[in-house]
Order: C-alpha cells, then structure tokens, then sequence
C-alpha cells in the first residue's frame, strides 16, 4: 500500500507521471532538505544577510559572478527585468544590506516608467506564457521575427536607444532557435543585457556555466525542479551588478518582489538542495533512470491496442544523459488518446500523465508521455492496471 499523506484529510492523492510540474508541487526533496528548513525554523536571522550568503553559495557553485535566492522562476524575471530598468539609476547608489532608504524608487514599478527602459525584446519564435513576467513588473514585450523564425536583423531593427531594457531568451534545447551566442552578440552590441530563462533547464550542474560561456548576464532556474528544492524557490545567476539590482527589488523590500516571500526555511532548503544536486553524479542518475523507462515501456506495450517506446529530453549539452520518458499512443475503436489522459485523471488516485508535451520535445504529437522519476513503489502497477480497465 503506497503512503498517502492526503487521504488523513479526505482529498485524493495524485500520481505524478508527468515530471516536476508547480501545479503537483514540484519534485520531491530530499528527507535532509526539510530537516536543515526545520533547524532554521527555531531562531531568526536578518533576511537580507540571508539572502546574501544564500546568493553567495548559489554563485559559487554555479561558476557565477553573482548569485541570489529567489521565490520561484517566474519571481526571478521580475526581479531580473526590474535590474535591467534600473541600470543607470540611483538606485545602483544602494546596498541590500544598508539601510532601506530606496523604498521611494523602486516602488514606481510597474506603472511609473517614463524615464526608465522598458522594452524586453523578446524571439516571435520561442513565446512563452512565463513572459507575461515582464509586464507584471511593469516592461513591455517587443517581438521579435515571426513564429516561423528570428534572424540578426529581426532582432537589430526592434532595439530603440533609450528604451530597451534588454533582450529576453526563452531557452528550448529542442528548438531550432538563434543561437544563444549569436543573440548575446546583438545584445552586448547595443550595451544591453541578455535575461535567459532556464526555468526547466538545470538538469545537470555543468547547465549554468554552459549558458553563462555564452555571454549571458543574468541566468534563471527553478530551484523546486530537477534540482529538488522547494516547489516555491527559485535561482537569479549572473553580473554582480544587476544582481544587486535585482536584491534591492526582491522581498523584504518594499517593490514588486514584496508580494513573493521566500521564508528562511526556504532559503536554507534550497542551498541544501543545491549542495546535494552538486554532490549527485547526474549522468549515473539519468542512467539509472533510463533503464527504469525501458523497462516500464516495454510492460506499457504489453497492454492491448497500446504502442510503446522511449524518448529522450533535448539538452543544450549533448554529451550529457538526459532524462527520459515512457511514449504511449493507442489504437483503439471507442477511446482515443485524449481520453485516455483524461481518464488517468479522473481515477482514485489520479493519474497525471503529459498529453502531446511540445513543452519538452517535437516528438510530442498524437502522444502521451509517463516519467517514472516521481514514481512511489506500486504507482507503476497502478498505472498499468489503471490504463488497462479503461481500455477494456
């Protein structure tokens, strides 16, 4: 019998087949992680000074010039995009561990931003529903080329002096995007930032340097991710400078990052998670992890009108392992696909699966894709007799 911690409360378990999604709370951390946010728990502690040390270790490990802890990915290109609106401001008179006399600047964000750069360029190719970000910290997006592609010129002729805060890069390794390099250059060439959303990205440790050799200013991640920190924490990378910027905007203080609190618990757990994630030998783990999809493929293709086999998620380093995915499509008379996934859903426990994921890989159509990752001892079994009932 699989441990049900939510069942004591009369709601419903939900087995996660899918990967480390913020709608299901993440990933799962280590017991030692929630033991160091317990020991933080019984005393107090300057915030900003946590943070500081916090950001100190993130940069440290991450090869970077600067660090900070943030409340999640999306938390992080607000704070990121407030940096880039204030650079050449006064607000880079400040420090995060000085008095908190800058409250009066950085609270014209979002509405008052008439003298301050406010245009995020961002690739017609590569939108994102995370980019809304940039508006809720008061930017706006310019597009860039079209769905179809972006080119060099696309994106010299949206740059406007004055006005461009920076340039924004949604990162897919399995799109055929700009290059990150080429995008920097066009940038740097305007003396604007680049802003690299990595949310999903940190699968391996050497990930951060690799986007950062590009030339890439500030770099975000989801700390509650493949990394295995808390769902609600996230990581800011990059210039020193525009990380302070970004510091100054962040909880506790008084600007658009006061709504995001990220409690000292959280911080400890995330460095935690993230000294764990630097000691875990990846590609053993992917490995490990491969093997456990094959293996759990081949028993989804023993299932009548059911197909199965296995893919892989792109990675921007292509001598890494990376992680894996169980493939089903169906070829039945009455059931399609789709309700399939939608009766996973409907079961006691719920099953979420992903349904056509274009998010992680072109191969997505007219698939649903199970990752045994965040699998419990007996949810595989569940799930083949789950899928197998509602096919009879």
């Amino acid at each position: 019998m699989v441990y049900d911690p939510y069942k004591k409360i009369g709601l419903r378990r939900t087995i996660n087949a899918a990967t480390c999604l913020t709608s299901l709370g993440g990933s799962m951390p280590d017991s030692s992680v929630f033991e160091v946010m317990l020991d933080a728990s019984k005393a107090f502690i300057s915030i900003p000074e946590l943070q500081t040390w916090a950001g100190e270790r993130l940069a440290e490990s991450f090869d970077s010039e600067a660090g900070l802890p943030t409340a999640g990915a999306v938390n992080s290109l607000m704070l990121a995009c407030a940096a880039c609106m204030f650079r050449n401001t006064e607000l880079e008179e400040h420090d995060p561990l000085g008095i908190s006399d800058w409250t009066h600047i950085i609270q014209r964000l979002p509405r008052d931003t008439d003298d301050l750069p406010s245009e995020f360029i961002v690739l017609g190719d590569s939108r994102s529903e995370y980019d809304h970000a940039i508006e809720a910290a008061g930017g706006n997006r310019i597009e860039a080329g079209t769905r179809t592609g972006v080119t060099v010129d696309d994106l010299d002729e949206v740059f406007h002096t004055g006005e461009t805060a920076a340039y924004y890069y949604t990162l897919y390794a399995f799109k055929d995007q700009i290059p990150l390099n080429e995008f920097v250059k066009v940038a740097h060439s305007h003396n604007v930032p680049v802003i690299v959303d990595a949310a999903p990205c940190l699968t391996h440790k050497v990930v951060p340097r690799k986007i950062l050799d590009t030339g890439a200013d500030l770099v975000i991640f989801s700390g509650g991710k493949q990394m295995g920190a808390p769902n609600n924490s996230g990581i800011l990378i990059g210039r020193e400078d525009l990380i302070n910027l970004a510091h100054l905007n962040a909880y506790p203080f008084d600007g658009i990052g006061r709504a995001a609190k990220m409690s000292r618990e959280t911080i400890m757990g995330l460095v935690k998670a993230m000294e764990l994630f630097m000691e875990r030998d990846d590609n053993a783990y992917y490995e490990t992890m491969l093997e456990e999809t094959h293996e759990f493929s081949e028993k989804l293709g023993l299932i009548d009108c059911v197909t199965s086999g296995v893919l892989m998620e792109e990675s921007i380093c292509d001598e890494l392992v990376p992680p894996s995915y169980a493939w089903v499509t169906l070829d039945h008379d009455k059931i399609s696909l789709r309700t399939l996934y939608e009766e996973l859903l409907k079961g006691e426990p719920s099953i979420k699966t992903l349904y056509e994921p274009y998010f992680i890989t072109n191969e997505a159509a007219n698939r649903i894709t199970l990752k045994v990752e965040y699998l419990l001892p007996g949810d595989k079994e569940i799930i083949l007799e789950r899928i197998k009932t509602i096919l009879e």
